[in-house]
């Protein structure tokens, strides 16, 4: 586009803002009808009816929607009535969630579903796939994007495309960080623009400052202070009590105590105050404190979590150290196992959740004989036909009627599956501060799908007086800001502790850990 031609598109975005509530939508009664013309072939819900004619006003929007509420179809319905002609669209996303698209595109469209294509494969071959005329839509997982994003820019510049961002709370780092930062270098060239996450701000409310600019590229006046009053004038959202009336689909949030076994506890407290020694001589605003109580948070939780995890880190306490390990495994590991036999004895299949790889494929080999399978960053994805992928572990999870054990990482695995038909339980060995991964894996075995009168269980196994207490308080602050900023009271479910017979870490978090570790929390 010329520069003549950019102004006056980004002066139309800033009239689109400012007027939006005068802009007529597509009514809800009239929608299907509208999009049965296009040759959308799915009966939309009431909630997408809803949402999609408030997207229908301008070709610029987000859709906020709880996982299961049907995002990708608000997005393809979205598409559908605001392009004109040939226009193409590109959907940057998580690698994991091609299929989805792909599966999503042909149960929405049938016969009319347009040709997909996949850009992966090195720069040569994307160029050659996006100037070709035999595809419509293209994926881009972030990772590629992020090494292709001149081509998709040229690309953008030369056609009129569409943009979709899936999972947008990903660029939440603004310029700070890569993701941020290529993303935003196209917001001028798309003719339409879509973000969509269930989790868009998982850290608060500036995580939607670079998601609005990137709808609104030329709006000067965004800021922390107005972002949310200005956000809500053009999202969507489905909450999960609109998705799941909680009488009828309970989940119950549990945390369960686990002491440290007394190797484990002096091994703590030294490693907090050899991390607190660390801190000493550093300002407050310095920013390589805070790189350091990154550092420290992960030690202590992997101290909480497994002991035997800072093998590898030539820990200063190689005494301490190996007494906590030859004390055996964890508390914490103990009872996940302990409790995984106890349901798969009454025929139950749980999902045990835990941040470090080793983590998972340890529990995996000691619970091999429940037929325990893992996923993590290094299972590669693929077809449910292939041995060893994600998705062929997956489905043999809901096939295998002697499979009772899934163990996985979040980072690798709070999206882009569903367990709930066969697993209503799930336990949580660890959490780091990362809000969208814990709400998101959560919402693995408590979705749209589930048998009336389904109870789902989420039990946290919780050390108190430790680093637990601190990224429990995290999660519960930003958890209940996003359902504020969001309106959606459904976020808020505080666990319930029990007596027995991520990564996502921000200033505050670090404010939080440096008072643990002078003893003040």
């Amino acid at each position: 586009p010329t520069a003549k031609v950019l102004f006056s598109t980004s002066r139309q975005y800033r009239l689109d803002i400012n007027n939006i509530e005068d802009i007529k939508a597509i009514p809800e009664n009239e929608l299907q009808f509208a999009l049965e013309k296009l040759g959308f072939k799915r009966k939309l819900t009431k909630e997408q009816l809803r949402n999609i004619s408030k997207l229908s006003r301008i070709p610029f929007g987000a859709t906020f929607s709880v996982p299961g509420a049907g995002k990708t179809t608000e997005a393809i319905s979205f598409f559908l009535l605001k392009r004109v002609l040939n226009q193409k669209l590109i959907v940057i996303c998580p690698k994991n969630a091609f299929s989805a698209w792909e599966e999503q595109f042909e149960i929405c469209l049938k016969e009319a579903s347009p040709v997909i294509k996949r850009l992966t494969q090195g720069n040569e071959k994307i160029e050659i796939d996006l100037f070709s005329e035999q595809y419509e839509i293209f994926l881009i997982s972030y990772q590629q994007y992020i090494r292709s994003s001149s081509i998709i820019a040229s690309f953008l510049h030369k056609n009129q495309s569409f943009v979709i961002i899936d999972e947008s709370h990903r660029m939440k780092g603004g310029n700070k960080t890569d993701t941020g930062r290529q993303i935003q270098k196209i917001a001028h060239l798309p003719v339409g623009k879509l973000i969509m996450s269930g989790t868009p701000m998982p850290q608060g409310e500036s995580d939607l400052l670079p998601q609005y600019s990137f709808l609104f590229p030329s709006d000067g006046s965004i800021s922390i202070n107005n972002v949310k009053e200005k956000i809500k004038k053009i999202y969507v959202r489905t909450t999960k009590n609109e998705l799941l009336d909680p009488h009828d689909f309970p989940v119950k949030i549990i945390r369960t105590p686990i002491p440290l076994h007394e190797p484990q506890k002096k091994l703590y407290d030294l490693i907090r105050s050899e991390e607190l020694r660390k801190t000493s001589g550093i300002g407050n605003n310095d920013r390589k404190l805070f790189r350091l109580l990154g550092r420290s948070y992960l030690r202590l939780l992997q101290v909480v979590s497994n002991p035997s995890l800072l093998i590898k880190l030539s820990p200063n306490f190689p005494d301490a150290l190996r007494e906590a390990i030859e004390y055996g495994d964890s508390n914490k590991i103990k009872y996940t196992v302990l409790k995984a036999r106890q349901l798969a004895k009454n025929g139950k299949k749980v999902l045990i959740w835990s941040g470090f790889v080793e983590n998972v494929e340890s529990i995996t080999t000691i619970l091999s004989d429940l037929g325990a399978r893992c996923i993590h960053g290094g299972v590669e994805a693929g077809s449910d036909e292939e041995e060893n992928t994600r998705e062929r572990i997956v489905k043999e999870f809901h096939d295998d009627p002697k499979m009772f054990v899934l163990v996985a990482n979040p980072a690798a695995c709070s999206e882009g599956i569903s367990l709930h038909t066969v697993c209503h339980h799930s336990i949580y060995v660890d959490r780091n501060y990362n809000a969208a991964q814990f709400l998101q894996s959560m919402d693995r075995i408590h979705r749209l799908g589930l048998i009336k009168g389904t109870e789902t269980t989420i039990e946290i196994v919780h050390t108190p007086d430790s680093i637990d207490d601190l990224v429990d308080m995290r999660l519960l602050e930003k958890i209940n800001r996003m359902a504020e900023v969001l309106e959606d009271e459904s976020l808020r479910k505080e666990p319930v502790t029990v007596e027995l017979d991520e990564d996502g870490f921000d200033e505050e978090d670090a404010k939080q850990l440096l008072k643990h570790l002078k003893g003040l929390l």
